[in-house]
């Protein structure tokens, strides 16, 4: 199937003197189009941004049905070896279940990253539906509501699937379970951006990250004016320019852009 127009992958490349490549991950059932601006907000202060679109994104659910977390994982994999090729730092950024490929790229190939940036990571899910229904339900039905454009400000859309294929949702499940096994695993700088009030991931599911990765240098940031989708929401500017300073403050340079660097975690 085509892709969908404004779902394309993106590169933004910053040139041969770029100090770092970006690699960026959209999450479940979206596409690149969630987080283009963030892409491209970095790439405006000098970063080369890759932000693939993952398999079965972008296109029809049912073409998502046929993929599985080792899918999407192996493609946030490629662009970081893609990224790696350029012989400079690599951060990772993503959201939601993005910001789940990029923990579990910090677990598998963390001496390949210098750090994370993650917006509302997903590890669980205390939906009754989710941990005991699904099982049941996915052999009944194909696909269920979506869960797109949790977006706080108004006029404001995700280009994102109006259905979940749940043969999908079971493999996200399993990718849960695996990255939070390892979350100690993860000792790469860490900058969380968690949305006070998130209809997606609950709150508890940062809690648990925080709780549970080595890093030492970590810091959790919760933004008050916007829903799941911060990428393209109200509180989008304080996150691209958080990104932005933290990404300067790995490459040892001076924070950059407003709000400058995040404040220590712990």
């Amino acid at each position: 199937m085509p892709v969908l127009p404004g779902a394309e992958p993106f590169l933004f490349d910053a040139g041969a003197e770029a100090p770092a490549t970006i690699v960026m991950s959209h999450g479940f059932t979206g596409s690149p189009q969630t987080v283009r601006a963030w892409g491209e907000a970095v790439h405006a202060a000098g970063y080369t941004v890759i932000g693939p679109r993952l398999p079965g994104h972008g296109t029809r659910w049912q073409d998502m049905a046929a993929t599985r977390w080792q899918d999407w994982y192996g493609e946030v994999e490629r662009a970081l070896d893609e990224a790696l090729g350029r012989g400079r730092p690599v951060v990772g950024m993503g959201i939601s279940m993005g910001a789940t490929l990029m923990l579990r790229l910090a677990q598998e190939r963390g001496a390949d990253l210098s750090g994370l940036v993650v917006v509302n990571p997903s590890l669980f899910s205390q939906k009754v539906a989710v941990n005991y229904l699904l099982p049941v339900i996915s052999r009944l039905a194909r696909s269920a509501p979506g869960i797109a454009s949790d977006i706080a400000k108004p006029g404001i859309t995700e280009l994102a699937y109006d259905r979940i294929p749940l043969a999908a949702l079971r493999s996200l499940t399993e990718l849960w379970r695996l990255t939070r096994s390892r979350l100690g695993n993860i000792t790469v700088p860490l900058r969380v951006y968690r949305s006070a009030q998130d209809h997606v991931v609950e709150p508890a599911n940062s809690r648990m990250l925080l709780a549970g990765v080595s890093s030492e240098d970590v810091a959790e940031h919760v933004m008050q004016h916007s829903y799941h989708v911060m990428t393209l929401d109200n509180d989008a500017p304080e996150l691209f320019a958080g990104s932005v300073a933290f990404v300067g403050e790995l490459l040892g340079a001076a924070p950059a852009g407003p709000g400058g660097g995040a404040e220590p975690g712990r």
